[in-house]
């Protein structure tokens, strides 16, 4: 079989679509579909300069056009994924949950989640729960019917009370020696737990011991500014240099060099939608 030219531009659209799934960000698509268009100019009879312009064209459109598109798309299908993947499923109580004096964690597929009860009703510890609704980092939960369920009714003067899952108290109390010093929340970067101790690192890069643990802190200080990227970080959108994403959905965040932090932390799956809405109210 003899090979004409439109032959060879076939080759090379899916040489370069093949490579595109290796290589993912529609610059090898992009190739390819110059290519799939340049083999048509060829195989109608046009010479090869025209060939040559139909690909830049195809290499454009698919730059300009079908990118962005994809992206918007991979987009809505990713956020779909990850909040609405969170809603339905069952988790176990950590932490007693009680909407009155905001205290409540939920441990879900490997992440420990602050939590609030559907009904005001408080959960004990152990109990098996299933998410109903997501608010940024924050589930709401509603016990299963199992006779082994601990559930406790609220008292009826509670009952049309609206209650905040976040205390208004804004301070961190730090060591410096033997004394302690008062720390307000906007002048702190990040928070991190290391071998059973928990640290501050402010704006002017100093480091603190903390006497509370981050879970403590998460509650207390809440998640506009703060956010809980995982069991060891919370962080500020000032230490965020930028993030990637994985296929299998979860966050690799990189942090701006500072004392002590690593290069960049891990975001899950669960709650990399969470971090997406977080950030983007903070820029």
């Amino acid at each position: 079989m003899k090979f004409e030219l439109w032959h060879y531009w076939i080759i090379g659209a899916f040489f370069f679509l093949l490579l595109e799934v290796f290589i993912p960000g529609f610059i090898m698509g992009s190739i390819g579909l110059g290519c799939l268009l340049a083999s048509l100019a060829a195989y109608v009879g046009l010479p090869l300069w025209a060939c040559i312009l139909f690909f830049i064209a195809g290499f454009f459109v698919g730059i300009t056009m079908l990118k962005p598109l994809l992206k918007r798309i991979e987009k809505n299908a990713e956020v779909k994924t990850n909040a609405e993947g969170l809603i339905g499923k069952k988790g176990k109580v950590s932490e007693r949950i009680d909407n009155l004096f905001g205290t409540g964690r939920v441990h879900v597929d490997g992440d420990d989640w602050k939590a609030v009860s559907s009904n005001n009703q408080v959960i004990e510890p152990g109990t098996e729960v299933e998410i109903t609704a997501l608010n940024s980092i924050v589930v709401t939960v509603k016990p299963i019917n199992n006779s082994e369920n601990q559930v406790m009714p609220v008292p009826n003067e509670f009952s049309d009370r609206v209650i905040e899952p976040f205390s208004n108290k804004k301070t961190i109390v730090v060591s410096l020696g033997n004394k302690k010093e008062i720390i307000e929340s906007d002048q702190v970067l990040c928070l991190y737990s290391n071998q059973k101790f928990t640290y501050l690192i402010t704006k002017d890069g100093k480091q603190h011991l903390i006497d509370e643990s981050l879970e403590r802190l998460e509650e207390r200080l809440g998640n506009h500014q703060f956010f809980r990227a995982n069991r060891q970080f919370i962080i500020t959108s000032e230490v965020v240099k930028e993030y990637k994403s994985f296929s299998d959905g979860k966050l690799e965040v990189h942090i701006k060099p500072m004392l002590n932090l690593p290069q960049s932390i891990s975001v899950s799956r669960l709650k990399a939608h969470a971090f997406r809405k977080w950030l983007n109210k903070g820029i």
